[in-house]
């Protein structure tokens, strides 16, 4: 059995561009709550979703997200997954996949006191050998994921901001 763990970070905020919304912390809590709802909206390897239970405040939600069936690098492609997730305000949500698979979503602050936004990911694969090519290629394959999930949240909390649809909840 094969278990990939994988993190990847990015500023929140782009310096380089200044016609970039600048995102609170506040904000991106926002947003990372209505990903745990609508994970469509935000990663790009998924293409639906539903909430199956919310309890708690809001703050444990079961919901079956649907890998888009393109993503071939991932053996849920065209499958429904059933997903855990428990909110821990304001910095972290928390997923559990099928198989043990764990997702986080962490938003901290640096020593520069800018806000990073980092995914750190515990993939499992029963059927994968570690040490193998097979085992380098998903390495490879679930980083480009983990990269683009960062980046595709990034780009709609942007979207959000600019559309002023990103206002934190009273």
């Amino acid at each position: 059995m094969l278990t990939l763990n994988i993190a990847y970070t990015e500023p929140v905020n782009d310096s380089s561009d200044p016609s970039l919304p600048v995102l609170t912390q506040e904000q991106v809590w926002t947003g990372l709550k209505l990903k745990a709802r609508r994970p469509q909206d935000f990663i790009p390897s998924l293409d639906d979703s539903r909430v199956l239970e919310e309890r708690d405040d809001g703050t444990y939600i079961v919901r079956e997200a649907h890998v888009a069936a393109s993503l071939h690098e991932s053996p849920n492609a065209g499958k429904w997954t059933r997903e855990e997730c428990q909110l821990h305000a304001p910095v972290r949500t928390y997923f559990t996949l099928p198989g043990g698979s764990t997702v986080e979503n962490i938003v901290s602050v640096g020593p520069d006191q800018n806000l990073y936004l980092t995914f750190t990911y515990e993939w499992k694969f029963a059927n994968i050998e570690p040490g193998t090519s097979e085992a380098e290629k998903a390495k490879d394959a679930h980083m480009s994921i983990a990269m683009s999930s960062v980046q595709g949240t990034l780009r709609t909390l942007r979207r959000m901001a600019e559309g002023g649809t990103l206002k934190p909840a009273l």
